[in-house]
């Protein structure tokens, strides 16, 4: 069921109680979970936090709290399974779900009250009428059979008929329904897809509990610019969520009187370029290793190479001052670096170079902007090493997004750029080997297991970034024109141990929305070829096989896309 009233029905009705906080192991759910935590503080909630990365997890956090804990919150998982089907949960636990993974799972929207949704109807587009997935089997209205052989035969013979003709009308009803139901959660559930990020519905409830401050606001600003940087919304969407977030960074700087330089938070509106970590990094590298300059230039190529320097020469940049950090360049040349650039636009392919977006700065020194951030975050949790565990790498995020925690950041951005510069490193061996494999109906991209960094491209984020990155240079190198009609497949290595791998599949470029049909179709080729596999993920677009299944898989799904 919707809660309408998050205020009344979801954080009045916590005050009080126990609560286990279960959040999902990404940036918008360490945003919102960041939010909700200073929330909870006002009503002095006493909660226990878990972090999950997948349904095992969710279920081994369940089974550890369930005996002492009757309320759960759950932030980005379980809204897309049946959670107390799953949970084999008790009838006097309650679920309260805020999950922007879609489609949401049906018997959690028609829940009597133990699952509660944090979010409005309208945002699940096209849920099936209840009455045309949930039936009640009265097969109890039993066919009276004349026990007392009352009348005579020809009487009970006639009855007897009837009550057959009754039984087989039914019968034809009942396969009917079954197949329009079908039908309908095959419609429903075809396409993955994100609703608006939690983090920016937590920041609003904050708004509405007039304890929102511009900390929480930079919050919300992260999560969306997430899901831009990540492919999960439209760019439609986030142009939406923009202005309300400009609409309340302008109510919040008007509220506050920041008159010390030195300690007051301002966020800035304002344009900025699709360059990754430039202000942080050297101009030379930044445009060499970000994907978009990358795939525009061709700049894993010699001649790439070589339009680096002409676009610097261009730009009246000497090669002396974009080698050394963004920051100790010349004053005048930081300054002019934003418009030279868009007037070099035209002549390099780069006219949509530009972006809408936010700048955070505090003190002097401390500026970032949105995206530095993702960046960071993502380093964190997904680039550590090994040894780290998904807790402690969690609470490093939380402290990343600290202002206080400045080394934190410093550090994370650091990793970024390893990062940064290992998926143009794995695009330019893709590219060169001609690695990209044409599969009929999708294209292909493996990482092997003797790969140098397979172990930071395992993870679901990093290798969604890689798999977005060859997809776009492969298409700008291949000659086939329906190179941009053309799903991709990427395979990275899981556990060496089981020999498993892991897969993500992204929609062709040539399709405007992110929503993706591979989390349905993987689920039908691994039941077509009888091979184990698991979608232990919250996002059915990864999926999880032995790597000797690996070929028979990806020709059960050309089969099954043909």
């Amino acid at each position: 069921m919707y809660i309408e009233d998050l205020k009344t029905d979801f954080y009045e009705f916590l005050s009080g109680k126990r609560i286990l906080l279960v959040v999902h192991y990404d940036i918008d759910s360490i945003c919102a979970c960041k939010i909700l935590q200073s929330l909870l503080k006002y009503k002095h909630i006493v909660y226990t936090l878990s972090v999950v990365q997948g349904i095992s997890d969710l279920k081994q956090a369940y089974t550890e709290h369930c005996e002492d804990v009757k309320f759960f919150v759950l932030i980005n998982c379980g809204g897309t399974i049946d959670i107390i089907e799953e949970l084999e949960a008790n009838d006097d636990v309650v679920f309260f779900i805020l999950d922007s993974h879609r489609p949401i799972d049906l018997c959690n929207i028609y829940s009597n009250g133990q699952v509660r949704l944090l979010h409005t109807s309208e945002e699940d587009a096209l849920v099936p009428d209840f009455n045309d997935i949930f039936r009640e089997e009265s097969e109890a209205e039993s066919e009276d059979a004349d026990d007392n052989g009352s009348g005579d035969e020809e009487s009970r013979t006639a009855k007897r008929r009837r009550l057959d003709e009754q039984a087989i009308m039914k019968r034809r009803e009942k396969r009917l329904w079954e197949e329009n139901r079908n039908k309908l959660l095959f419609d429903y559930s075809q396409f993955t897809y994100y609703a608006r990020a939690s983090a920016i519905l937590m920041f609003e409830l904050a708004w509405k509990l007039s304890k929102d401050d511009k900390d929480l606001l930079w919050l919300a600003i992260v999560a969306l610019t997430e899901q831009l940087l990540l492919g999960k919304i439209e760019s439609t969407q986030y142009t939406l969520e923009l202005g309300n977030l400009q609409a309340h960074c302008t109510r919040l700087h008007n509220r506050a009187n920041d008159a010390d330089v030195q300690t007051s938070l301002k966020i800035h509106f304002e344009k900025d370029l699709k360059l990754m970590l430039y202000r942080h990094w050297t101009v030379e590298s930044s445009i060499k290793f970000s994907t978009f300059t990358a795939v525009r230039m061709k700049l894993w190529t010699l001649r790439g190479d070589k339009k680096i320097h002409e676009l610097l020469a261009d730009m009246g940049l000497p090669l002396v001052q974009s080698r050394q950090a963004f920051k100790s360049m010349d004053l005048q040349l930081r300054k002019e670096f934003h418009t030279s650039l868009e007037k070099q636009s035209v002549k390099y392919d780069l006219q949509d170079i530009e972006f809408v977006s936010f700048i955070l700065q505090y003190g002097y020194r401390n500026k970032y902007c949105a995206s530095d951030i993702v960046y960071a975050l993502l380093a964190i949790l997904e680039a550590s090493p090994r040894e780290k565990k998904c807790g402690e790498l969690f609470n490093q995020a939380l402290d990343c997004l600290s202002r206080t925690k400045t080394e934190v950041i410093t550090n994370a951005i650091e990793r970024a750029k390893i990062v940064i510069k290992t998926l143009f490193k794995t695009v330019q061996g893709a590219v060169d080997m001609k690695q990209i494999i044409m599969a009929g109906p999708f294209v292909y991209y493996i990482i092997q297991e003797g790969c140098l960094d397979w172990y930071m491209l395992s993870h679901p984020h990093i290798l969604l970034l890689l798999a977005q990155f060859i997809l776009q240079a492969y298409v700008c190198m291949s000659r086939n024109r329906k190179a941009s009609t053309l799903p991709l497949i990427v395979s990275a290595p899981r556990d060496l141990e089981n020999n498993t791998c892991i897969l993500v599949g992204i929609p062709p470029l040539c399709e405007n929305s992110p929503k993706n049909f591979f989390g349905k179709a993987f689920e039908q080729a691994a039941e077509r070829m009888n091979c184990e596999a698991s979608c232990d993920f919250f996002d059915t677009s990864y999926f999880e096989i032995h790597a000797k299944d690996r070929t028979r898989f990806f020709d059960a799904l050309a089969a099954l896309l043909n």
